[in-house]
């Protein structure tokens, strides 16, 4: 019996290691997503989902403009330390076409609430998402914060996976390039 329960909890404490060998990285790293349809170079699949107040927000309903989508969830300690990063970017560069969209991964029965709760405390400034299985296929995430910087072309510039507190600099000057 005792075999079998530490076998069994050395599956599952493998299983958690992996699942979130990303989520606690400490270095975002910049890097393709490769395998999905959302690559380096090639067009953001378009996807539509519900925001917390019910109300459909496409991708496409941005085109010409700089997005940054952030895959997030509120369990996700990097996650929420790149909140403020993302609040600020908004508002610095929201007036000349620069949008962040927040995709939450969060599948709690109760995962909007939970999601409206963690948007008001964290001052969330941007549209907010749920998102569906569908999307996280498209973008391949695997792992979160998982970041897409989206060009007024609608192709994906960069993705970033991971947090790290040089990410405000490193998007700060892609945004700039961008616009």
């Amino acid at each position: 019996m005792n075999k079998g329960y530490f076998l069994l909890l050395f599956i599952v404490l493998g299983l958690v290691a992996t699942a979130c060998s990303k989520k606690d990285s400490k270095s975002a790293e910049s890097q393709s997503a490769v395998g999905s349809s959302a690559e380096l170079s090639t067009v953001a699949p378009d996807f539509t989902l519900k925001d917390l107040t019910g109300k459909n927000i496409s991708l496409s309903d941005y085109k010409g403009r700089v997005i940054l989508l952030e895959f997030w969830a509120t369990w996700c300690p990097p996650c929420k330390a790149s909140v403020p990063i993302l609040v600020e970017l908004k508002k610095k560069y929201e007036q000349r076409g620069f949008i962040v969209i927040g995709v939450s991964i969060d599948t709690d029965s109760d995962a909007s609430d939970i999601v409206r709760q963690f948007s008001a405390s964290y001052n969330i400034n941007y549209p907010v998402v749920m998102a569906d299985e569908m999307i996280q296929k498209k973008y391949n995430i695997i792992s979160v914060p998982t970041s897409f910087l989206i060009g007024k072309d609608g192709k994906i510039v960069d993705i970033y996976k991971g947090y790290s507190e040089e990410l405000d600099g490193k998007l700060s000057a892609q945004i700039e390039a961008l616009l």
